[in-house]
């Protein structure tokens, strides 16, 4: 790798920490996302990839810039020099922030689920129509008395 500049180095630290900014906003906004997620394996394996997806996104587009650096037509042009960065971040962002952004979401959910003892689909019900698991869901979730309503008065 060529060496970079400082500012260089900071927009790989900006790539770089991109889940690391994002689960703090997500744990500021949703305390009770945290504990699930540190208490089970699956919630903290998800949060720990996608830190990790998050380093190896900031290695990318290191490689990406020194590679921009390296070429004579990069700083020739501000318009190249544009061009060739926003070529250099969709790489990373494409391959390792937005799969870690995803982590970050599912991670929690899936740890949740597991919580409070739902199960995941099994394949048997994935192969039911869609209309025998609504009448099986609405039937799981109608209770099996009806409250008796008032009726209304004929003239």
């Amino acid at each position: 790798m060529v060496r970079l500049e400082n500012r260089q180095w900071g927009l790989v630290a900006v790539v770089a920490v991109t889940p690391f900014f994002f689960a703090f906003l997500l744990a500021a906004q949703a305390p009770g996302l945290v504990e699930p997620v540190l208490g089970t394996a699956i919630g903290g394996a998800s949060w720990l990839l996608a830190a990790l997806l998050g380093l190896l996104g900031g290695a990318l587009f290191a490689g990406g810039l020194s590679t921009l650096a390296h070429s004579p037509w990069f700083a020739t042009s501000p318009v190249r020099r544009v061009l060739g960065m926003t070529f250099a971040s969709l790489v990373p962002v494409g391959l390792c922030i937005v799969p870690a952004m995803c982590l970050l979401l599912a991670g929690p959910a899936l740890a949740l689920r597991l919580e409070r003892g739902t199960t995941v689909m099994t394949s048997r019900e994935q192969s039911r129509t869609p209309r025998e698991l609504a009448q099986r869901i609405l039937r799981q979730q109608l209770p099996r008395v009806l409250p008796s309503l008032p009726r209304a008065n004929p003239w």
